[in-house]
């Protein structure tokens, strides 16, 4: 257990051993220095501080080889690196060997404070909240996991579980970011099919002359450019199963043509004339008011019934702050696992704060604040700074005057912001908003803002 109020100073320069003695004393700390980085090692040993402060050029042993003994012993120990120089190369090394900071000589005393501060204040938060994760917990046993204790969610458990034994048709309602492909994926993987492909349609990005190939697949020769026959994603699935994502961006060509193969399940290739049949199993998952669109004529009534043989609501995050605490768990353990980061505590402020926040992106914004939060904690623990900061940057809320306006309306407010915030770069404002790329140019030309917006940025 590494001692709360003890830090030791490595540097081989007199003066500014004994300034920073001075000015850490004066802090109430009990300090230890020493001149050379074999004496270092040994005082690390001895007392076990919990921060150290390290010069980069030392007589005997270099300052990165004291940093990576030092992080090897105890990855929780703070080390914050001083050094002359301002070379890019040693800065990444030393943070890639675990530093906490790397400060530069003349020493700016706020800035050292400030370092020494954070590093005792993580020190004291690790010390205080029990670890959520322990080392063993990977993410990879959880990639087709759906997290919940809520009742709504257990009943869509219940219907995943009914549907493992039948074919049947499903969509799959949500607000964006609530986790439907990871449902429909759920439900494949729970069928006597899950053998079989599982196929992803993203109706957002499909192109109206290229969707009917896309599907069906075309003839040699069907069309310029058409040099070989090619098989469609209904056939790609075979037995398994079709995932439609945002299926009230489908062309109303297309949603008739698609109609007419789920009425029967035969369909041609294009430019071919031998039937084909397809016994997957379709999916369809929509972010939007699918009986609105049909009542715009923007959707087709007949597909849409179709389409609802088993229709499954995903409640909001905001609805189940129950599963909140499981989430961040989850969610946690699959950051460490990719991004190589040890987080294994929350600051119980940082949960509050999870607990507080209305995600309007839901899990998709929950995800991106945890990623930008672990990174910036920079510790084991996840600090309340970091979230707030992180959720600070997350897209603008939806407008308070929201209950006057009808929610296209909003959305329009919402992408006029977001691309406001980004200065116009799509990616960005993609990025931003949750949605891909494709799906925000075709938000963004439906409200016209397009071309404004684009100018402005430039």
């Amino acid at each position: 257990m590494h001692h709360v109020r003890t830090i030791l100073v490595i540097d081989d320069e007199a003066s500014i051993r004994e300034s920073l003695e001075m000015f850490l004393r004066e802090k109430g700390l009990v300090v230890y220095t020493a001149s050379t980085g074999a004496e270092g090692l040994q005082l690390w040993h001895d007392h076990d501080p919990q921060v150290v402060i390290l010069d980069i050029r030392l007589p005997d042993l270099s300052g990165l080889e004291v940093l990576k003994q030092i992080s090897a012993g105890n990855p929780e120990v703070k080390v914050i690196m001083i050094t002359a120089y301002h070379d890019m190369e040693t800065t990444i090394e030393a943070m890639r060997h675990g530093a906490y900071d790397y400060i530069h000589k003349p020493l700016d005393v706020d800035e050292l404070d400030r370092a020494v501060t954070m590093s005792r204040h993580i020190a004291a938060a690790s010390h205080r909240n029990p670890p959520i994760l322990h080392q063993d917990d990977s993410e990879e046993e959880s990639r087709y996991r759906i997290l919940g204790r809520t009742p709504q969610m257990r009943d869509i458990f219940k219907m995943i579980g009914l549907l493992s034994r039948n074919r049947a048709t499903v969509l799959v309602e949500g607000e964006t970011g609530t986790g439907k492909d990871l449902i429909a994926r759920v439900m494949h993987e729970s069928s006597n099919f899950k053998k079989e492909p599982f196929v992803t349609v993203d109706c957002t990005t499909l192109v109206d002359s290229l969707t009917e190939s896309e599907l069906f697949g075309h003839a040699r020769g069907a069309f310029t450019g058409a040099v070989e026959a090619k098989r469609g994603r209904l056939e790609l699935a075979g037995e398994g199963t079709v995932f439609f994502d945002e299926i009230g961006e489908l062309p109303l060509l297309i949603q008739a043509k698609l109609l007419r193969f789920l009425e029967n399940r035969e369909f041609t290739r294009v430019g071919g004339t031998q039937m084909r049949r397809c016994s997957a199993r379709i999916i369809a998952a929509t972010n939007r008011d699918l009986d609105d669109l049909a009542r715009k004529g923007r959707f087709r009534q007949d597909l849409l019934y179709r389409l609802k043989v088993i229709c499954i609501h995903v409640p909001p995050l905001r609805e189940r702050r129950k599963d909140i605490p499981d989430l961040v768990k989850c969610f946690i353990a699959g950051i460490n696992h990719e991004l190589h980061t040890k987080v294994t505590r929350i600051e119980d402020e940082a949960m509050q704060i999870l607990f507080r926040h209305s995600w309007p992106g839901n899990l998709r914004e929950l995800k991106n604040v945890l990623t930008k939060a672990v990174l910036h904690s920079r510790a084991n623990v996840l600090l309340a700074d970091a979230v707030q900061d992180a959720i600070a940057s997350s897209p603008p809320d939806l407008p308070a005057a929201a209950g006057s306006l009808t929610l296209e309306e909003m959305e329009k407010q919402h992408i006029f912001k977001a691309m406001a915030h980004s200065h116009g770069n799509i990616s960005a404002a993609a990025r931003a908003l949750g949605v891909s790329r494709p799906t925000l140019r075709k938000r963004l030309k439906r409200y016209d803002v397009y071309r404004s917006e684009s100018q402005k940025g430039a």
